[in-house]
């Protein structure tokens, strides 16, 4: 295991799909009306789903606030999923940090790349039993 990884177990995996499905249904629920809340918690959705990915297919998961060794995790893990948690990333700033306001169209965006990845995280566990 490298730097910036834990290990996992099937109570960390369980745990954060559980947060997955959370954020991704909470994120539903506020939908167009609290656009900015949502998209955030899309991100949150999209980063515990990237983890479940992770421990299911490599027995770890990032550990580090560096998005860019997330990425690279998940592209190891499951080869074309990193595109869909870079689009997260990549809105998370203007959804948290920003005076800007997450236009509909990104926030569709956010939705389907969360949406994504919380079903490969869903058809990994599946598999895996």
């Amino acid at each position: 295991m490298m730097a910036g990884q834990r290990s996992c177990d099937s109570a960390v995996t369980a745990g954060r799909m559980f947060k997955a499905n959370e954020f991704f249904d909470a994120a539903e629920h506020l939908g167009e009306e609290m656009p900015n809340a949502a998209g955030d918690l899309y991100v949150d959705a999209g980063i515990a789903a990237s983890d479940v990915i992770c421990c299911v297919r490599l027995g770890v998961h990032s550990n580090t606030g560096n998005h860019s060794e997330a990425v690279a995790l998940l592209k190891r893990a499951d080869s074309g999923s990193e595109r869909h948690l870079n689009t997260l990333l990549n809105l998370k700033n203007k959804a948290a940090y920003t005076h800007q306001g997450l236009t509909a169209a990104e926030l569709k965006k956010m939705n389907r790349a969360a949406d994504y990845l919380v079903e490969v995280a869903k058809k990994a566990v599946a598999a895996r039993g």
